[in-house]
């Protein structure tokens, strides 16, 4: 199955007499292309397109209906460059700029062009080094709206103690299939805060400038945005063609987006979803919770109804000293909610914390060998000597540091309420599937 991803461009036309509306939909038409798009103002038209593969191939469909992959993205720019005449084409990171012929001048008006644009090319560079560092220390001191924040994502429960604490900002935590549902009391930039960076997170909130905004990160790269307005409309040949129809319904605009929840998330409809986000901006959010298989108690928490401890079956991160966040997050790691595989951890509680007598013994009798060995090392001169001693300290400290660890996460995983919270969850839900066992044995 081919996997399409969407991707967003404008195109700017310099002469509205060369390239206008019927010129914008006749080159989709020939060429093709399943796309949506319109003209925003003044010539300036959005688009949308499907692509595939490390060479982005763009989707197209041909006579016989099927959609498949065809030429590249930046093959397509090109022929679009070559196609239409004065326009300017910035589709992802493809840039195309229109050529512009003034054809021929006078002399005496072609001097003055040239010191025009001697002064124009350093009046530019100028403006764009000033626009520049605008820009990066705008992005370096952006400041997030002071409003309630829902965050899917694919990050460890381990992780969240330890983003609580440098944020300042109590967080809740629900399970949600293979990821997690993060509210946040108040906003929090997760591609700064979180490191290694999740694959995948989705953010949602309802409140504050350009509210309600989605929006979703794949791959640590891109970024989908979706603030319930009007979707962009097919190109208008594809309106002749079920198939380019379904297509676009699926793989571009909010179908783009809806798929792209459900298949991270592994819940809710992706009809469902596009549902939701083709409805209204005050109903939106909440056919969104809904259609994910959210807890409704989110959506009060976003719109300021409801604290985020009030949240019900949620654990709740806030504010805490180095050694408590470095506690809960050991706890956390070591009873499997954390970055390494849940198997390798139940190893160590099994061998380490499951028969503490026995891991006491076997460390008492390496300190009593790394003894003797250092005390006979003492007797003993010369090279031989100094590493017999230099082994038996290693042993006698590497067995001490062993119980003080070993003594040291115990207590962590004892002081942690998480930590029994999802035990006790997890001995419950084994206990009803133990019983439904047992009474499909009994029926058999």
């Amino acid at each position: 199955m081919t996997m399409w991803r969407p991707v967003s461009g404008d195109i700017y036309g310099l002469d509205p007499h060369l390239f206008d509306e019927e010129a914008f939909q006749r080159f989709f038409a020939e060429e093709r292309v399943l796309a949506r798009g319109k003209n925003i103002e003044n010539g300036h038209y959005e688009i949308e397109l499907a692509v595939t593969g490390r060479r982005r191939r763009v989707a197209l469909l041909d006579d016989d209906g099927y959609v498949h992959p065809g030429m590249p993205l930046s093959e397509l720019v090109d022929t679009m460059d070559e196609k239409l005449r004065k326009v300017q084409i910035v589709i992802e990171d493809e840039v195309r700029y229109g050529d512009i012929n003034l054809g021929s001048v006078a002399p005496d008006v072609e001097a003055d062009i040239a010191v025009f644009k001697e002064g124009n090319v350093a009046f530019e560079s100028e403006s764009e080094s000033d626009e520049g560092e605008e820009l990066s220390e705008v992005d370096d001191e952006e400041d997030l709206p002071d409003v309630p924040l829902l965050m899917l994502s694919d990050l460890a429960l381990a992780e969240v103690p330890a983003l609580a604490a440098v944020t300042k900002v109590p967080m809740a935590v629900i399970p949600h299939g293979n990821l997690r549902a993060v509210v946040a009391e108040r906003a929090v930039d997760v591609k700064k805060r979180i490191f290694p960076r999740p694959v995948f997170h989705l953010t949602l909130r309802t409140q504050g400038e350009d509210a309600p905004v989605l929006t979703i990160g794949l791959d640590n790269q891109r970024v989908l945005t979706w603030t319930w307005d009007e979707q962009l409309p097919v190109m208008d040949w594809m309106r002749e063609h079920r198939e380019a129809m379904e297509f676009a319904d699926e793989h571009l605009g909010a179908g783009a987006i809806a798929l792209r929840c459900v298949l991270e998330s592994k819940h809710g409809s992706a009809i469902e979803v596009r549902k939701a986000l083709l409805s209204s901006k005050v109903m939106g959010p909440a056919f969104f919770i809904q259609a994910m298989g959210l807890s409704p108690e989110i959506l009060d928490v976003l719109e300021g109804r409801m604290d985020v401890s009030e949240i019900p079956d949620a654990e709740v991160f806030k504010q805490a000293t180095l050694a408590e966040t470095l506690r809960e997050v050991i706890a956390l790691e070591i009873s499997g909610h954390g970055i390494a595989k849940p198997k390798l951890w139940e190893n160590y509680r099994k061998l380490y914390l499951d028969n503490p007598g026995l891991m006491n013994a076997v460390a008492s009798v390496q300190a009593a060998v790394g003894g003797s060995i250092f005390v006979g090392a003492l007797q003993t001169k010369g090279r031989k000597g100094r590493w017999g001693a230099g082994l038996g300290a290693l042993l006698m400290v590497n067995s001490l540091s062993r119980i003080l660890t070993t003594q040291y996460i115990q207590k962590s995983l004892d002081h942690s309420e998480a930590v029994k919270k999802l035990a006790d969850a997890a001995a419950e839900a084994e206990a009803m599937v133990k019983k439904a066992e047992s009474g499909q044995s009994a029926d058999d």
